[in-house]
């Protein structure tokens, strides 16, 4: 029986890898073991477009995000083309395999490209080429994929607007490959799938990035900008906070300082829990965040409100009291808003203006 069960799973995995190296390498990105790449059929201008459809996630601590989309891709070739009226049809349609061999015996190579921000594997859901009478050729691939989101900055958290990028890099220099924009294949679709981020702003362009050696290689990046639902954070992180806050001073008009104490000491740990709870939304940032600075200075201030109130004990239970009150008075009740207020404004001062 255990042998049996062994070869049913080798089998399914002799079924399995094929389909799923498919997967990876079906498309122009999949290169041959070897292809002559000449002056005489050098130099390509290949249109580049990418689609969004969905984005699958945002994660924030892994700085990266997941796409659903289409990569369109353009190019002539004009040994293939062909009598529109002597064949009867206006286009040729072709397997990414059997474009591969069509182009081999004209002498053409195709224009290798690579996601250059991609992490993991990428999956082609489905792929086709269209080639019209004149050689036009047009490549378009359905793919899921999740890409790397480095030029995210938590700074203004979380009021911040962060910058996503999808990166199509030619694994041919320059001088053999030339990707250009196709603004009209361009863009976000109308249902993304992502609750937390408004995305929006998609615009594309073309550049040289750093190839082999010293050769420059052709780019296209899809680039568009996200900004968070703030209203989230207003009622799950702020109004919270200000409530605790407001707990805390309202404690210095109990009569009694023991219940004083013991009242901030609750909030204070309330303050430890609320900070190690909002401390799972982001990595660890080499940074100060405008939410950090926010939970480092209330969470001092709440923090000194327990030694004040320790202080004050202590001067009643000295013969002090009336020196106590005098204290509590006309300075702990008006001071630690003030306080607040004026660490609250350069708090928005220093990372949101």
């Amino acid at each position: 029986m255990l042998l049996r069960l062994l070869a049913a799973f080798a089998l399914s995995l002799l079924t399995f890898t094929p389909a799923l190296l498919h997967a990876q390498m079906e498309g122009f990105g999949a290169l041959p073991a070897r292809q002559a790449i000449t002056t005489q059929n050098a130099h390509k201008r290949v249109g580049v477009g990418i689609k969004i459809d969905q984005i699958t996630f945002v994660d924030q601590q892994s700085e990266n995000f997941g796409v659903v989309g289409t990569l369109f891709l353009q190019v002539d070739y004009p040994d293939l083309a062909f009598d529109a009226e002597e064949h009867g049809f206006e286009y040729k349609t072709y397997s990414p395999e059997g474009f591969s061999e069509e182009l081999k015996e004209s002498g053409e190579f195709l224009p290798y490209f690579i996601f250059r921000n991609q992490q993991g594997r990428r999956f082609t859901q489905q792929s086709s080429i269209l080639v019209s009478a004149t050689g036009q050729t047009n490549y378009a691939e359905r793919f899921s994929a999740t890409f790397q989101a480095p030029h995210f900055n938590f700074k203004r958290y979380p009021f911040d607007k962060q910058e996503f990028f999808v990166e199509v890099s030619s694994l041919l220099p320059t001088e053999f490959v030339e990707f250009y924009p196709l603004e009209d294949k361009t863009g976000m679709g109308d249902l993304l799938g992502e609750e937390e981020w408004i995305l929006s702003n998609s615009s594309i362009a073309a550049s040289n990035v750093p190839g082999i050696g010293e050769r420059e290689t052709s780019m296209v990046a899809l680039r568009f900008e996200g900004k968070r639902h703030v209203q989230y954070y207003m009622l799950r992180i702020m109004l919270p906070l200000v409530i605790i806050l407001f707990v805390t001073w309202a404690t210095f008009f109990l009569e009694e300082y023991r219940r004083r104490i013991d009242m901030a000491s609750a909030n204070l740990l309330v303050f430890v829990a609320f900070n190690f709870a909002i401390s799972t939304m982001l990595p660890k940032l080499g940074y100060l965040t405008f939410m950090d600075s926010l939970l480092a200075g209330m969470f001092v201030i709440t923090g000194s409100t327990v030694l004040v109130n320790i202080m004050l004990r202590r001067m009643k239970t000295t013969g002090r009291e009336a020196l106590a009150r005098k204290i509590d008075t006309y300075l702990v009740i008006w001071v630690y808003p003030i306080l607040h207020g004026i660490f609250l404004f350069w708090a928005v001062r220093f990372f949101l203006i």
